[in-house]
């Protein structure tokens, strides 16, 4: 039985090593694994998103001072874009998203309050035939920002 080996001959060139060498250009800023989520972020805020929900929805608060739906849609969004699988993740990403100084989002409690507001009694129906009862939710304030 014989072996087969292959041999592997490289061409021998002469380089300029100086020539050959890849420049590396060092940035001294803060560079975080969710990089990406800021030209999302930034693709909403350019969309009106903010200014879709607040018109379809209305304001939040009577101060002026509270988050807009917009925001908690963005907040609760962005969380799931990175990652995130319940609600108290988000506030682990805020803390990511302070690296950017024009970055404001609510945190999981304020979202958790803003889908409350959003929420609507469900309506039972009750089967005549069989005796059960049926549960369904038209969330009609959220699927008014479809049509839009």
């Amino acid at each position: 039985m014989s072996e087969i080996s292959p041999i592997l001959v490289l061409p021998t060139k002469k380089t300029n090593k100086i020539s050959d060498m890849t420049k590396v250009a060092i940035k001294n800023e803060n560079i975080t694994s969710f990089g990406g989520i800021y030209h999302i972020m930034d693709v909403f805020s350019k969309l009106g998103f903010e200014k879709l929900t607040e018109s379809v929805l209305g304001k939040r608060g009577s101060s002026g001072k509270a988050f807009s739906h917009g925001s908690i849609f963005g907040s609760l969004f962005f969380s799931y874009l990175c990652g995130g699988e319940c609600l108290e993740d988000i506030n682990v990403l805020i803390g990511q998203f302070k690296q950017r100084s024009d970055t404001l989002l609510p945190g999981a409690d304020t979202v958790g309050r803003g889908l409350k507001e959003l929420a609507e009694k469900s309506i039972v129906y009750k089967s005549e035939t069989s005796d059960k009862s049926y549960s369904f939710n038209t969330a009609q304030k959220l699927n008014t920002l479809l049509y839009e």
